[in-house]
């Protein structure tokens, strides 16, 4: 039986579902989980479907704490920059990222999403932001639905429904989602117009860049095929030279120009825990003093 691999058709990983680059050595089935593929995200963390596939950083940690046998390969497609992600009513008040301590936050797939832990995680260290004077408004969907993860007593939760419209009506004062897909309306406006100063500021200060998805492997699949991993390494290493050199000045990645990445000398970026490492470790921490996992896990624990 084929091993398969699940990941999205853009960026890097798109060169594996067109078969430019492949995984050597072993028969792979790739699955295209799309131009975005937060649709397999839930499955990776419950049924787990595919021997290897592509996950967000926080929802990887929040489950690997959860006992969902998984690690981490060092491959991370997907980096993103969390205040890009967030709009705000312009009748809240809200001009600065200091401005949203007190008010409510949309987070649509969770308390526990990706956007949201590292929305916190920089808020919290960037800005001063008390955390829990936030209220954090929960749409429909959980990215973790179906994991028995953390639920920190401290922080002030709610669950509402069509959290867009709530944001548009003044229910919610700011909303928060992936880097570059917000929906705008003329009530609404984003938080950051130009994010690149801050991005400048905060990689000059901390060297890293937040991170969006990684590549994880099932433990027994791991276990099972020795050699899998490493190959899955080479593969990406291969999509990723070859993404960092051909992608366009003007293509985008997760809604910042690529152009402007290069100037700013955060493209291109080589894969590797040396490189994205301390970023990985910056929200271990940040989910560990939330109390949103069990214990401040190690790098060496969470990947191979």
């Amino acid at each position: 039986m084929a091993i398969t691999v699940a990941v999205g058709n853009r960026l890097e990983t798109r060169h594996l579902i067109s078969g430019k680059v492949q995984v050597e050595n072993f028969d792979v089935e790739i699955i295209d989980a799309g131009p975005a593929p937060a649709p397999i995200f839930p499955a990776m963390v419950t049924t787990r479907p595919y021997d290897v596939g592509e996950l967000t950083l926080g929802n990887f940690i929040i489950a690997k704490d959860s006992g969902v046998k998984l690690f981490g390969l060092p491959i991370f497609p997907n980096l993103f920059f969390p205040l890009t992600g967030v709009t705000v009513n312009k009748k809240s008040g809200i001009e600065t990222p200091k401005d949203l301590e007190g008010k409510r936050i949309g987070v649509p797939l969770g308390f526990s999403s990706n956007p949201a832990v590292w929305l916190r995680s920089v808020l919290a260290s960037e800005y001063d932001v008390n955390l829990e004077k936030i209220t954090w408004v929960e749409g429909e969907n959980d990215s973790l639905a179906g994991v028995s993860y953390l639920k920190p007593p401290a922080f002030l939760r709610e669950k509402t429904i069509d959290l867009e419209q709530k944001l548009i009506e003044g229910k919610i004062d700011a909303l928060v989602v992936a880097g570059g897909n917000a929906t705008l309306d003329d009530s609404v406006k984003f938080l950051v117009e130009d994010p690149y100063p801050l991005i400048k500021q905060y990689n000059a200060k901390k060297n890293r860049f937040p991170i969006n998805t990684l590549i994880v492997i099932k433990e027994e699949s791991h276990q099972l095929n020795p050699g899998l991993a490493e190959a899955v390494c080479r593969a990406m290493d291969s999509a990723t030279e070859i993404y960092m050199t051909e992608e366009p000045d003007e293509a985008i990645h997760q809604g910042l120009e690529v152009g402007i990445l290069r100037k700013l000398g955060l493209f291109p970026r080589n894969q590797g825990l040396d490189i994205h490492g301390s970023s990985v470790q910056e929200l271990v921490d940040s989910l560990y003093r939330t109390g949103s996992i069990h214990k401040n896990w190690a790098l060496e624990d969470l990947f191979v």
